[in-house]
């Protein structure tokens, strides 16, 4: 039975899946990520709660972390050798979805630059507010302990952080209008109709996500500027 299933799981459609799967996988973890982070807007209170009910059963979420990353190495790997593939057999069965014109967005054209920029900053992430050490003067505000809320603020006080962050999340957005475009053609689904809607669609969200998470740091700077949150 393994030895006549071979074929499938050396073949391009088995890799289109597993990128397909895997992506779905990280678009729903990119959006729950953003709501739980919108919290922050509700104050220090709310959000270290939302914090510590995470926490609550680290075992949980330890299991949650490593399927978020054994699903981005999974992801990334077969993304890059369905590439290669396709550059060796001169292109045909691209993994790329065609556009009503046959143009090479951004976002296509550098598919794998920003999804290696995307797991380098994931482990980057998780060292300034998941793994690392936590001060308190990193977390203070007004002089007062204010926890993960302290943290995230005072981090998104730094411009060099702000900057990288900002860059990092609009190649999430392009990274995941593009990636569910793909994903469609990946199950074979193609509509002349319902296909450039889904791309329509796509480009949407990505948008939207990415505008999302923009909106964190520019408010709190804002914020800032005009004497900081009330602790």
């Amino acid at each position: 039975m393994i030895t006549k299933l071979a074929p499938f799981f050396r073949s391009s459609v088995f890799k289109k899946q597993l990128v397909a799967i895997t992506g779905l996988i990280l678009v729903g973890f990119i959006i729950v990520h953003l709501a739980g982070n919108f919290i922050i807007f509700l104050g220090p209170d709310a959000f270290n709660h939302y914090s510590a009910t995470l926490h609550a059963v680290p075992e949980l979420l330890w299991i949650a972390r490593v399927i978020l990353i054994v699903a981005a190495i999974v992801h990334i790997y077969f993304t890059i050798v369905l590439t290669i593939e396709n550059r060796k057999s001169g292109g045909a069965g691209r993994y790329a979805v065609k556009t009503t014109h046959g143009e090479t967005n951004f976002a296509k054209k550098f598919m794998i630059l920003t999804g290696l920029l995307l797991f380098f900053f994931l482990f980057l992430h998780l060292a300034d507010f998941t793994l690392g050490e936590k001060t308190v003067e990193q977390t203070t505000l007004k002089g007062v302990d204010l926890g993960l809320y302290g943290l995230v603020w005072n981090s998104f006080l730094n411009p060099f952080r702000v900057v990288v962050y900002l860059a990092a999340v609009w190649c999430v957005g392009m990274h995941l209008s593009h990636g569910i475009q793909s994903m469609f053609q990946s199950i074979g689904f193609y509509h002349n109709r319902y296909t450039p809607q889904i791309r329509s669609a796509s480009l949407v969200l990505g948008a939207v996500i990415a505008a999302g998470f923009s909106l964190i740091p520019v408010v709190i700077i804002v914020r800032h500027l005009m004497g900081g949150p009330t602790v």
